[in-house]
């Protein structure tokens, strides 16, 4: 029992210090996975990575990226929402890509611009 408590305050304690718990391989992190990783903020975050799917119908894009240091993020594949399906027209599954993200709320993470990697 003094196990399964020491565990639990340490996960809880990572979690609220910032540190990112990265997803598994293959998983897709969702939003609300990254609920209390970061501070809401009008700043958009530079980011390089991969795309795996786009989705024009849902206005989402998934993504493999590196590490997001102005979020405190790891790499990791997750589906970003995006607000202007427009940007998706010019990049492809399998295209490495330079992009933005926007934070609006907790578990509220927007692409806003997306372009292929210089």
């Amino acid at each position: 029992m003094k196990h399964i408590i020491s565990t639990s305050m340490l996960f809880t304690a990572l979690v609220y210090s910032g540190v990112v718990v990265a997803a598994e391989p293959g998983k897709a992190m969702n939003h609300s996975e990254m609920s209390g990783m970061s501070a809401t903020s009008t700043q958009a975050h530079k980011a390089h990575g991969v795309v795996n799917k786009i989705d024009t119908q849902h206005n989402t894009i998934n993504l493999t990226h590196g590490p997001i240091k102005s979020l405190g993020w790891s790499g990791m594949t997750m589906d970003f929402s995006v607000k202007d399906a427009a940007i998706m027209k010019h990049v492809k599954a399998g295209q490495k890509v330079d992009f933005e993200v926007l934070n609006e709320g907790p578990g509220k993470y927007f692409v806003t611009r997306i372009a292929p990697a210089k």
